[in-house]
């Protein structure tokens, strides 16, 4: 895919070095054209001519023809600019660079079952590599998404939706708001509608009396009364305005900032609104802001309100239109019944916006890769198979990939091998496209089928100093949490990376063994790696419920070392701590 988005660049800065040099003469043809438009106006005002003022005219016609000409050059410059940075982007995530989209930093947590150790957030994580989403509540969505696992009805829903998002559309949809994009999702988080402001209800009879006031004293002067007669409702009026003021204040401060947010969510369901889905979900989206009263009326109504609102900006039309007409009162009591007949549902519309902009985020993963495959889902008993299995985030010309299955039948897999060999990787490989499939969309492999089921991972265990715990204790507090949530659901794959490390190596191959014997007695489906060859030999104890696999090592002549990062079955029995120890200068074998 980089090299069709870098063929596509060349052709945008052809393109954008064509608009720009079209702009340029535009510009110069607007000048030209004023200056004639100038010219024929003052000629036919001096001459009185209907030869010049038709020529006047014909100047005009032409500076709004040129006008518009660059208007609509501008805007295709823009667009051009800002598909080629949106391009760019992606080559730069394809090759594992940092991206523009937020990479989901703040939904960091060293409690998760998984986040930390499958990387999920932060600088170089799968967030980072998956999100596509420019707004706060798309960042949020995709974000439960991801860590937060999904019913299969739900991965099902949404793997029919991604599917159906086409590349065209994605790219148009988010071309709309790339430049808009949030960069600190603590700083630029949810939107939040709420009518903060209620009128007194007396307010709408002051508004109706005025008005009753106004034409009573425009029938008098009709019928012959004195002018002064107009006096008594611009008094009236003066009145109620400053008795009425605070309550206009109050609602022009809410709408503030706030209809500039409903319109920038409009611009993402209106794309939602003129679709043609299958999918339900997609359908089911397009139902919750559908209706005269769904949201992009409702929105609609709320800008035009706003623009009226906007009159009185100016002091000449502030007067005219609240001396006689009580125009900001009569405009803010209609904005304070939008507010209470759609600020409740302006949390769904948010919510519509989020899950759209995520299932795009996931449409584009599989539009950069269609070389992946879509998981299928299994329903009934554990299950989980894969061909050329690989981790996403690793450069496809690095990556090695492997097959790989667990069921029901022999649960537990040890998976040995020496340091560097790929034992954690491999932990990792499993549970990101065990994510990604859950989430809804393509994972990195030829094949993939898995049944529903959680994933709790034990693998980067870290001392706290803020919670004055050690690494092993901390390692205890983990495995606890684990163990108590597989014993009360053992619908769950565990990926345990050598347990219980912070200790010393004999209580650490006593307790391996005994929570891999609790892991049997309770039938929790596992892949644990370890150094610990008497892990492995519990094969020969429970050869109905263990399987052993590992990762080799080869070490040439010139004592180099040499990794296939295949996965083999079996027990590893080449290791490598004293190359590795010799590499720095200490040798264990004087």
């Amino acid at each position: 895919m980089t090299e069709n988005y870098n063929r596509r660049i060349g052709e945008l800065d052809g393109q954008i070095a064509t608009l720009a040099l079209r702009g340029d003469r535009l510009a110069t043809g607007r000048l030209a054209a004023f200056l004639l438009l100038v010219l024929a106006v003052v000629v036919s005002i001096d001459r009185a001519s209907p030869l010049w003022l038709g020529l006047a005219v014909a100047t005009l016609g032409l500076f709004v023809c040129v006008l518009l000409a660059d208007l609509r050059n501008r805007s295709r410059l823009e667009r051009a600019r800002t598909l080629r940075a949106m391009l760019h982007n992606e080559v730069q995530t394809l090759l594992l660079a940092p991206g523009a989209y937020y990479n989901g930093s703040a939904f960091k947590d060293g409690e998760h079952p998984i986040s930390e150790d499958m990387d999920l957030f932060g600088a170089h994580s799968l967030f980072a590599y998956v999100n596509r989403c420019a707004t706060g509540v798309g960042n949020l969505a995709l974000a439960n998404w991801l860590r937060m696992g999904s019913t299969p009805e739900q991965t099902g829903q949404r793997q029919q939706a991604v599917a159906e998002l086409d590349a065209a559309w994605c790219e148009a949809f988010r071309c709309e708001l790339f430049g808009r994009r949030i960069h600190d999702f603590a700083s630029q988080h949810l939107p939040e509608i709420r009518n903060t402001t209620q009128p007194a209800a007396w307010y709408r009879y002051l508004l109706w009396g005025s008005r009753g006031v106004l034409l009573l004293s425009v029938a008098g002067v009709v019928a012959g009364g004195s002018a002064l007669l107009l006096l008594l409702p611009i008094v009236v009026n003066t009145l109620v305005e400053i008795r009425t003021g605070r309550f206009s204040r109050q609602v022009r401060q809410q709408l503030e900032g706030r209809e500039a947010i409903l319109n920038e969510y409009a611009r993402i369901l209106s794309f939602l609104e003129k679709g043609q889905w299958q999918s339900p979900l997609l359908q089911s989206l397009q139902d919750a802001i559908a209706g005269q009263q769904g949201a992009l009326p409702a929105i609609r109504q709320l800008r035009s309100l706003s623009l009226k609102l906007e009159y009185t900006l100016n002091m000449v039309m502030k007067v005219l239109l609240n001396t006689f007409f009580l125009w900001d009162l009569a405009i803010c009591l209609r904005i304070s019944g939008w507010f209470d007949r759609h600020a409740a549902s302006t949390a769904r519309w948010f919510e519509v916006a989020g899950m759209l902009e995520a299932l795009v985020s996931l449409s584009v993963v599989q539009h950069n890769h269609p070389q992946w495959c879509w998981p299928v889902l299994q329903q009934g008993g554990f299950h989980l198979a894969a061909r050329q299995l690989g981790h996403p985030l690793i450069d496809p010309a690095q990556r090695v990939c492997n097959d790989y299955a667990i069921d029901g039948q022999r649960f537990v897999h040890i998976v040995t091998g020496s340091n560097m060999a790929g034992k954690s990787t491999f932990l990792r490989s499993v549970g990101v496209n065990i994510i990604l499939a859950q989430a809804g969309t393509v994972v990195c492999a030829q094949h993939m089928e898995l049944s529903h089921f959680r994933i709790m991972s034990y693998l980067t265990i870290t001392d706290s100093l803020a919670e004055h715990t050690s690494t092993f204790y901390r390692e205890i507090k983990r495995l606890k949490k684990i163990l108590h949530s597989a014993r009360h659901d053992n619908n769950v794959l565990l990926l345990l990376d050598e347990m219980l490390r912070g200790t010393n190596s004999a209580d650490k191959a006593r307790g391996s063994m005994a929570i891999t014997r609790e892991l049997i007695r309770c039938h929790v489906p596992a892949i644990i790696a370890t150094h610990n060859l008497e892990l492995a030999a519990m094969e020969k104890e429970f050869p109905q419920a263990i399987a052993n696999f590992f990762f080799d090592i080869s070490i040439s002549a010139e004592q180099q070392m040499q990794f296939d990062y295949k996965l083999k079955p079996g027990v590893c029995n080449t290791f490598n701590a004293s190359l590795l120890l010799r590499e720095i200068g200490i040798d264990i074998d004087p």
